[in-house]
């Protein structure tokens, strides 16, 4: 019989049964090139499959196999033998089973404890603090507010207006714009589990090592009392992972593009925190309702990178206003060698995108002429292969990421 008819008997591939040959499992004839199975290989993968069925490994398998060939299980001590070692497995998986059990208790724990109970799912909304730092993008006057609906100390529902016509709604504790992108960027958001599966896991250990890094740069800057800025948390979001260890008088500031994405920023800081002094804008360019000279320390969690791959214009350029004196960034970014092919994908998947982006000196240069130096900087390190959420990525080219520091120029 050829492999074909005898794989589909044992309900197998005829890469299996390949297999099985190799390892001497099974000893088909030979006949010039083609291999057909005879009684003996009938008898043997009858005999395998029945072991396998036992849940013993191929190696296991290879060895009982073994044995029975050279003795036949012809006397009362070869068939003890294989008796014995039906005995042994079957402490194992019993051994396995309790195993299994104990495992599937703790799951059932942990799904317990880790559910959000009714308190942690209180909705907050825009902290009445707030209020004074709510400005007009345009004419960066405050604005005024209308229809409002607030429990507590937030404002949940509402428009905020100004005499310019500049307007924006207040829905469900978020403040959304009218400046949005009418579809996405992206077909997802940084936290969906299907964009985690398109980042290769080396990438995503370099995100850690720049998140802890952010960390203890911010813990040893003074946020008393300060604002605090992460924008664009639709590609990378940092803060939520530490912002409980941070200084408690700090207020907090997040923008991006995907509601659904902001909802889930938001409910993890609050499962943290159920009463953050935090405001969640939707926003696709970066006018943001905000007070000028208000932010004291803005976090880019490769915000430069993102935006400036939708936009001409250098992110901190369109900030400017928002940044003072004293302002400090703190900051990951991207990019490549100046000779990589990569970095020619870029501008034919994202037409808009600024001609240096990912660039060596594209993000100093620009800082410079905006009036920030950078003050400190470490390189993470490097990757060859990020994943397919990098679409404009040649494979074995180095995505190098670097961590930095930067204060206006005085």
């Amino acid at each position: 019989m050829k492999i074909g008819a005898f794989a589909k008997l044992f309900h197998v591939t005829t890469d299996t049964v390949r297999y099985y040959i190799e390892l001497g499992l099974l000893i088909p004839d030979k006949k010039n090139t083609q291999y057909q199975m005879n009684q003996l290989c009938f008898d043997d993968m009858a005999f395998i499959t029945e072991l396998k069925k036992f849940h013993f490994s191929l190696l296991e398998i290879q060895r009982i196999l073994s044995y029975r060939r050279v003795t036949s299980f012809s006397d009362h001590e070869d068939i003890d033998y294989y008796n014995n070692l039906l005995t042994d497995k079957k402490n194992e998986l019993i051994k396995k089973k309790e195993d299994i059990s104990k495992a599937i208790q703790l799951i059932e724990k942990a799904v317990q404890t880790s559910s959000p109970s009714s308190k942690e799912e209180n909705i907050t909304g825009i902290p009445l603090d707030f209020v004074n730092l709510l400005y007009c993008p345009k004419c960066q006057i405050p604005l005024g507010m209308k229809d409002v609906t607030i429990k507590k100390v937030y404002i949940h529902t509402g428009s905020l207006t100004c005499t310019c016509g500049y307007e924006a709604a207040i829905e469900e504790g978020i403040i959304i714009t009218a400046n949005l992108y009418e579809t996405s960027p992206y077909p997802s958001y940084f936290y969906d589990k299907e964009t985690i599966k398109e980042i290769n896991p080396k990438m995503i250990n370099l995100f850690e090592k720049i998140n802890f890094q952010f960390q203890k740069v911010l813990q040893n800057i003074d946020l008393k009392n300060k604002l605090i800025v992460e924008t664009n948390v639709d590609a990378f979001v940092s803060l939520p992972k530490y912002i409980d260890v941070l200084e408690t008088s700090a207020s907090y500031v997040f923008s991006g593009y995907s509601l659904e994405m902001l909802k889930k920023v938001r409910n993890r800081i609050e499962r943290m925190n159920p009463k953050p002094r935090v405001l969640y804008i939707l926003n696709s360019d970066l006018n943001l309702p905000l007070k000028p000279l208000s932010i004291d320390v803005f976090v880019d969690s490769f915000s430069v990178t993102d935006f400036s791959l939708l936009n001409p214009q250098f992110p901190i350029h369109v900030l400017k206003n928002y940044l003072h004196n004293s302002s400090t960034i703190v900051g990951g970014y991207s990019y490549y060698d100046s000779s990589a092919k990569s970095l020619k994908n870029i501008s034919g998947l994202y037409p808009n995108s600024n001609e240096h982006i990912l660039y060596p000196k594209y993000l100093e240069e620009n800082l410079s002429v905006n009036g920030f130096q950078i003050t400190q900087s470490e390189n993470i390190g490097y990757c060859t292969d990020p994943g397919p959420y990098f679409d404009y990525h040649v494979i074995d080219e180095k995505f190098h990421m670097l961590m930095y520091l930067a204060s206006t120029n005085k």
